[in-house]
């Protein structure tokens, strides 16, 4: 019985060591490219206030309070409606939560993608099912690759969430990680506006999103309610799944961290005119800091309700970060474009490396085991030597 055990669990670590270091593919990854063109790419190109607010990273309570979530999911629900929120995306881990009924909201189904607590996450939004596979233990590069690579077909919209917590990321990781379209840019656990630069320097087009990632949103008496810290502002009046997935993915949002539960900040005018880029805001900022490749300050503006910066041939991408009453604006770059299709870099496996190392690992692993097997078959047909066996000499 014991040797049988072990056996098993011997089958067990070698199938799991299996899966983590030997199944992930290798990848060539795409080398960074700055953004390039003539043209810029402005996500909010004729915007002039408004939208539907939405959030799309909040726990109720779930499976069996695994989840941490202080309220069940109709209580949260409920309270996401009483702040006026238009899109409530309740993201329980590895789980879709239905629609709470004809309440003139946008249902986006949404789910926080990952095993672990606090290891590789992801926001997935706009999925129909769940999608399993993961590399729970794995640091790698390609690991992290490969998952994005199989949550992508089913997902519209994929956000990788809270990338320094339990070093789930890496800033190098930024460089070369394609298939994504979103990072989360501030959280209850902070901002990683260095992040989402190191990916926007290696040319990767990707959107800053802020979230709530709330697990504890009462109210009464709790200083602490991770409720409405990051919203989004999602620029489109109309009132349908498709249209909130097509502004998400056209960069259409803009993001508001409000970290101590202050007002949101109101963007009014975002756009490059003869070369400029004018932004306006409904009150008077504190700053308003223009920042370029790998987070170099380009411009700054305190005290006015609106700046502008002329980019220069220095700057493939512009992004834009508003300061008031405590509270921060997010806005997604503006990239440089040919005027057709921004830049979409892609990962390729490497067929040949990846399987000679699936199978060469398959066959080492499997000679391993049978050694194993073989070694505690011949310590269990060992003959044990009888009491009062031994032969001693006589004098």
């Amino acid at each position: 019985m014991i040797r049988r055990l072990f056996l098993a669990l011997l089958l067990v670590a070698v199938a799991a060591v299996y899966f983590e270091l030997a199944w992930p593919p290798f990848y060539e990854f795409a080398p960074p490219r700055p953004f390039a063109g003539e043209r810029w790419y402005n996500p909010y190109a004729g915007y002039r206030g408004g939208g539907l607010v939405g959030n799309f990273h909040a726990h109720s309570e779930a499976w069996g309070g695994l989840t941490f979530g202080d309220l069940p999911r109709h209580q949260l629900y409920a309270l996401y409606k009483e702040r006026g929120y238009d899109v409530i995306a309740i993201s329980d881990y590895m789980s879709l939560t239905p629609a709470e009924g004809d309440t003139g909201e946008i249902h986006v189904s949404s789910y926080e993608h990952g095993f672990l607590p606090g290891r590789r996450h992801h926001t997935v939004i706009g999925a129909e099912h769940v999608n399993w596979m993961d590399y729970p233990l794995g640091p790698a590069t390609r690991q992290k690759q490969h998952v994005l690579d199989l949550l992508r077909p089913g997902a519209p919209f994929i956000v990788l969430n809270h990338v320094t917590k339990a070093n789930s990321f890496d800033i190098s990781d930024m460089e070369r990680l394609t298939g994504y379209d979103a990072i989360e840019v501030a959280t209850k656990y902070g901002v990683w506006d260095d992040f989402w630069d190191a990916a926007l320097s290696a040319g990767r087009p990707i959107w800053g999103m802020a979230a709530d990632d709330g697990h504890v949103q009462r109210e009464q008496g709790n200083a602490g309610s991770h409720l409405g810290i990051g919203r989004v502002v999602i620029h489109t009046d109309e009132r349908t799944p498709e249209a909130v997935l097509k502004a998400l993915q056209d960069g259409r949002f803009h993001s508001l961290y409000t970290r101590q539960g202050e007002g949101p900040i109101a963007l009014q005018y975002f756009e490059v005119e003869d070369g400029v880029l004018r932004v306006r805001i409904g009150e008077r900022a504190d700053f308003i800091r223009f920042y370029g490749p790998h987070g170099v300050l380009r411009h700054q503006v305190t005290g006015r309700s609106e700046a502008s910066y002329r980019p220069t041939a220095d700057d493939p991408y512009v992004r834009v970060e508003l300061y008031a009453h405590g509270a921060v604006l997010f806005a997604n770059p503006i990239l440089r474009w040919d005027g057709v299709a921004l830049a979409k870099p892609e990962s390729h496996m490497l067929l040949a490396q990846t399987w000679g190392v699936r199978a060469g690992a398959a066959l080492g692993l499997a000679a391993l085991f049978l050694a194993a097997r073989r070694a505690v078959r011949a310590l269990a047909q060992r003959p044990s030597a009888a009491p009062g066996s031994g032969i001693r000499n006589s004098t």
